[in-house]
């Protein structure tokens, strides 16, 4: 123990006795650690906000959404829509869905007097507002009876607004053409505080009545995709399978393997984005690994010079009795002591680097976005760190250690 105590302080002192070159050589430690902090920072915070949003969601809605189906030997078959009577035969008859939602989502150019831009209207139900965070900022949202009478009216989004209108003029109130048809601006809908929150995003678009969009911009009845809601108590699984049922039995599908519609849960939202982030963190984290490996190469590059800078001091050790382990122990401690430090500052460098980055984010995006360090990779780092200086140092401590104690004393 008092072995590794002295050891400690001379690796101390010299680490002291040459602060820049200490400096320039734990650089690319700090760099490797730093970069990987920050890119799991800001992952993890991400991954922590969608975590949070798609859970916000609640456990009582699911999607179902056409697909095209593929058979075997066969070409796949073009996609089949839903329908207004689909929507409605699902509510009349499924006793575990308390609330069907339709929707649907198509592009438009807008124009307000010599502005135009392109945007998306999202045609929905009455009750939207009640399954989304957001609320209305300004004006009203659209009621039953302007769904039921499919009226020109829409409710719009931050970022069209300050697409099509002046910072004088006032929205809510005024006309909008879209594809060249009049529509009253009846609401502003506040701006989207988060970057995931399950919904698509108003700020970029139009909210309009299911039957508007559908009656006057795609000439049909198409649903393009459609929320679920459980009633109390029910279970997702069986409920699922009664909508299926249902849904069978309109589009005359006999087998389950056929089937032209899925549906979506919010976990499985939740597991596909961790999936993405998982491997967004690894590949850029691997890449900033890299670098660790190369700060590794300096640490054995300045042994090696501390070493042959310290040959007769070796010697002297040596001759005076020093055991050959105490030579190995001493540089390889030094060699710990070096990367441990910069592993340190790495740490306090990339969390600080990821703040800044999740600050300016928030500012570009216009969304909430942390920066979180799990524990566990706190440790890793202090672990990688340890590693990496026992890694490139037990070369040059050996070379040390390996000295002659009479020609190292000759060195000059």
């Amino acid at each position: 123990m008092r072995t590794i105590w002295l050891s400690l302080v001379i690796g101390y002192r010299m680490l002291m006795r040459n602060k820049l070159r200490s400096l320039l050589t734990l650089l690319g430690i700090i760099l490797g650690v730093g970069a990987v902090i920050a890119i799991v920072s800001l992952g993890e915070g991400l991954r922590h906000q969608f975590t949070a949003n798609i859970t916000s969601m609640g456990g009582d809605v699911f999607f179902m959404t056409p697909v095209a189906p593929k058979r075997p030997g066969q070409a796949r078959q073009p996609m089949k829509m839903f329908t207004m009577d689909d929507m409605r035969a699902v509510e009349e008859q499924t006793t575990l869905v308390r609330d069907v939602i339709p929707a649907i989502d198509v592009g438009v150019t807008a124009k307000h007097g010599n502005n135009t831009t392109n945007g998306h209207v999202l045609g929905v139900a009455a009750d939207y507002m009640d399954d989304i965070p957001e609320k209305i900022e300004q004006g009203r949202f659209f009621t039953q009876a302007e769904v039921n009478g499919a009226s020109r009216v829409v409710v719009i989004g931050h970022d069209i607004m300050d697409d099509l209108f002046e910072d004088y003029e006032n929205a809510v109130g005024s006309q909008v053409r879209l594809n060249g048809t009049n529509y009253e601006i009846i609401g502003l809908i506040e701006k989207r505080k988060n970057i995931f929150d399950g919904a698509p995003n108003p700020d970029t678009g139009f909210l309009s009545p299911v039957s508007t969009v559908q009656k006057r911009i795609i000439g049909n009845d198409d649903v393009f995709w459609v929320s679920l809601y459980l009633a109390d108590g029910a279970d997702v699984k069986e409920a699922k399978e009664e909508v299926a049922t249902i849904m069978r039995q309109r589009r005359r599908i006999r087998n389950a393997s056929d089937d032209d519609f899925q549906f979506i849960s919010p976990d499985q939202f939740l597991e596909i984005g961790n999936q993405f982030l998982n491997v967004l963190i690894s590949i850029f984290g691997g890449v900033a690994f890299i670098s660790l490996l190369v700060g590794g190469v300096g640490i054995m590059n300045i042994m090696l010079v501390s070493v042959t800078e310290r040959t007769k001091e070796i010697g002297l050790r040596l001759a005076l009795g020093a055991p050959r382990p105490a030579v190995l122990t001493q540089f390889i401690i030094e060699s710990i002591m070096l990367t441990l430090t910069g592993g340190m500052f790495g740490v306090l460098s990339g969390y600080g680097l990821a703040k800044l980055a999740a600050i300016m984010l928030e500012k570009t995006i216009d969304g909430t976005w942390i920066a979180v360090i799990p524990m566990q990779w706190l440790v890793y780092s202090v672990l990688v760190s340890i590693f990496i200086g026992l890694v490139f140092g037990v070369y040059p401590a050996w070379k040390a250690s390996k000295l002659d104690p009479v020609e190292a004393m000759r060195f000059d």
